[in-house]
């Protein structure tokens, strides 16, 4: 009955994409501030939308691949169709590029990305499509303990589509089933910069001048008093009229009732609402140009724990949901995803080439495995792995020590006769 109930027709109802008023206070979009928190507005909020579009560029450049299990570790897999819709085109009109920029656009807007699996003949994915996350709704029949999602396509067709065919991915949630949109969570500090920029460009278009009150000797009627208020405003306010001086006749005097921006700590303020958002969001404040604490040494150990804390753990969802909802279960056994995270890691070319040098040193890369790196060409011979002659196999370091001192194993020095 409680289900029935919640999920019975109200009297009223709204368009998600521009909700009623009554829609968004029930759903907390409306900030002490008294403005309306929306996917919409937030983006509007310079900080909201540098944050979203630095966590959705990070992971959109890097390659989303296939591996398949080998005797000898593992190989890329390039043939799978699987690998083709990742690496070359998920469907017709995005590229990999703007297909994971989109998931990750809807994943730290709406909290949720959802991505419909469209089937080919032999059971194997052909298509990937985003769905609107506006209009679509997990729901768990309690019946069945199925769980379905409901939503309308662009056409304004309401499907029902099954959880099989559904790759979603979330921001945090509470309840495993729906993320919470991280605009939503923060509605506070993102209605308090729309506020503080609204007021900024109110500021501005009367001309930076401060409200206030003329007073005028005696008593003036409804109408004089209108007429003097417009006279005013049409010569003092606006950009072009700043800095203009205002000429008072007839007694007039003219007195401030607010502060100027420097006052009341209004910067301050601004720098604040930044700084949050971007904690919202897991962005280290200098990428959102919070600079006043930045040092060259603590930038870089920020951008190595944007790496492992941000990106690392919603990389990790990407690559279970994407195996597990498009991969059979024998398909799994033998093939894997991983985003490649070498262009996140790469550092200055000195750092790089000494990088490179340990690793050739201890026979981990060959040469070959470096030029590949480095988007070079393979040379002959290149693919062989070799080692410092200063480091053989623990095996045959004795004997190799003693043959280096001219010693045979039976302990006799080579003797001429």
């Amino acid at each position: 009955m409680i289900f029935k109930n919640a999920l019975a027709p109200k009297a009223e109802t709204t368009d998600l994409k521009d909700p009623a008023p009554w829609f968004m206070k029930m759903f907390g979009y409306e900030a002490s501030s008294g403005e309306k928190v929306t996917v919409n507005s937030a983006l509007s909020v310079p900080t909201v939308y540098r944050c979203v579009n630095i966590k959705a560029n990070a992971i959109a450049m890097l390659p989303f691949q296939m591996f398949r299990r080998s005797a000898n570790g593992r190989e890329r897999e390039k043939k799978h169709i699987l690998s083709k819709l990742l690496e070359t085109r998920p469907n017709p009109y995005q590229s990999p590029f703007k297909f994971k920029h989109l998931c990750e656009v809807h994943r730290n807007t709406w909290g949720n990305a959802y991505v419909n699996i469209n089937w080919g003949a032999d059971g194997r994915p052909k298509e990937l499509w985003l769905l609107n996350p506006a209009v679509t709704e997990p729901y768990v029949d309690v019946d069945t303990n199925l769980l379905w999602y409901f939503t309308t396509l662009p056409n304004g067709q309401n499907v029902k589509i099954g959880e099989g065919d559904i790759i979603h991915l979330t921001a945090l949630s509470t309840d495993g089933l729906k993320g919470k949109p991280p605009i939503q969570t923060a509605r506070e500090t993102i209605g308090s910069s729309q506020a503080a920029q609204k007021f900024k460009g109110k500021f501005y278009k009367h001309g930076a001048a401060n409200n206030g009150f003329l007073k005028i000797p005696g008593m003036l009627n409804p109408d004089a008093k209108k007429v003097v208020r417009d006279e005013w405003e049409k010569a003092n306010t606006g950009i072009d009229n700043a800095q203009r001086i205002a000429i008072l006749d007839a007694g007039l005097e003219f007195q401030s009732i607010t502060m100027p921006l420097k006052d009341a700590q209004f910067i301050e303020t601004m720098k604040f609402d930044k700084s949050e958002i971007a904690t919202m969001f897991d962005i280290p404040p200098h990428m959102v140009g919070e600079l006043d604490r930045a040092t060259h040494s603590n930038i870089e150990h920020e951008n190595i724990s944007f790496i492992q804390n941000t990106l690392s753990p919603n990389l990790k969802q990407y690559e279970e949901e994407f195996g597990y909802k498009s991969l059979s279960d024998s398909e799994q056994r033998r093939y894997y995803l991983k985003f490649n995270l070498e262009s996140l890691l790469r550092a200055d070319k000195k750092t790089q080439a000494e990088f490179y040098k340990t690793m050739l040193d201890v026979g981990a890369y060959s040469i070959n495995e470096v030029r590949e790196l480095e988007e070079r060409n393979a040379i002959e011979g290149g693919d062989k792995h070799r080692v410092d002659l200063n480091h053989v196999s623990i095996d045959i370091a004795d004997d190799y020590q003693l043959a280096k001192a001219g010693v045979t194993k039976g302990g006799e020095g080579n003797q001429e006769d």
